[in-house]
């Protein structure tokens, strides 16, 4: 497995037992101990697992929004398969606001086909990768820059934001679950709804690691059906799916 699969899975095995030997550990997921301690460093720096005495336990508070850095080396894979299938959402001459989730930092390379896309963004990585692409229109957001998020936040964007009524609003969650989606920061929680407000319809896009029965993330973004579409990476729970398709929320993710 690479880093980003073993580190999945450490935190899907810690998801279960919460507390864990390193030993017993180190036997479930079959990694090399140096291996093994160097991604638990990883995951202790990222505040998501404390050591002690030869055993891991997973910080039982998890609405912490880790660093943009962080955050866009996890589930990278899953990421670009989920703009890979919006891309094909998205048609030539709209409008769209962009998010400033890692998730949406992959989708630039998906546009290079499209014509005239204007995109709005407060997305710092979205509005460097587009800025060289001429097939694209960008306005980025003023405000504040929220440090090690890559986003701008505040009032004055929320102003900015005001001012567009745009095709699409794409965006990503924290967490969610079959009554809405999640979020551990609430100024880009305000952002987002307001994105939702003024868009014409909405697309949420997260991957399958976001799926959660008990989030703690305390912010609740918007319940469905808030968005028209679900874009995810893996075939979600039977029992989220008959939800979302009752609400008649279309849900994508690839076909296998």
């Amino acid at each position: 497995m690479n880093k980003d699969e073993r580190i999945s899975n450490i935190l899907n095995i810690l998801d279960a037992h919460q507390k864990i030997s390193i030993k017993r550990l180190s036997e479930l997921i079959d990694e090399s101990t140096s291996t093994l301690r160097r991604d638990l460093i990883v995951l202790e720096d990222s505040g998501k697992i404390q050591r002690t005495f030869g055993m891991v336990t997973l910080v039982p508070n998890s609405n912490i929004e880790f660093s943009s850095p962080y955050r866009l080396n996890e589930q990278t894979a899953g990421k670009k398969i989920m703009c890979r299938l919006l891309a094909k959402r998205i048609t030539d001459n709209q409008a769209m606001y962009i998010d400033p989730s890692t998730t949406l930092s992959f989708l630039p390379p998906f546009l290079t086909h499209h014509h005239n896309l204007n995109i709005i963004t407060d997305n710092l990585r979205v509005a460097v990768a587009t800025s060289r692409m001429s097939n694209l229109h960008v306005f980025i957001t003023g405000g504040e820059l929220k440090p090690n998020s890559d986003s701008i936040v505040g009032s004055h964007a929320i102003q900015d934001l005001a001012m567009f009524r745009p095709q699409l609003a794409i965006m990503s969650c924290s967490t969610l679950d079959m009554h809405g989606a999640y979020m551990a920061d609430i100024e880009q929680a305000n952002i987002k709804r307001q994105m939702i407000a003024n868009a014409r319809e909405s697309i949420l896009v997260a991957d399958h690691t976001k799926f959660k029965n008990n989030n703690s993330d305390y912010v609740q973004l918007a319940s469905f059906p808030a968005w028209s579409t679900l874009i995810t990476d893996r075939k979600p729970p039977i029992e989220f799916l008959v939800r979302l398709r009752r609400l008649k929320v279309n849900i994508i993710y690839p076909k296998i």
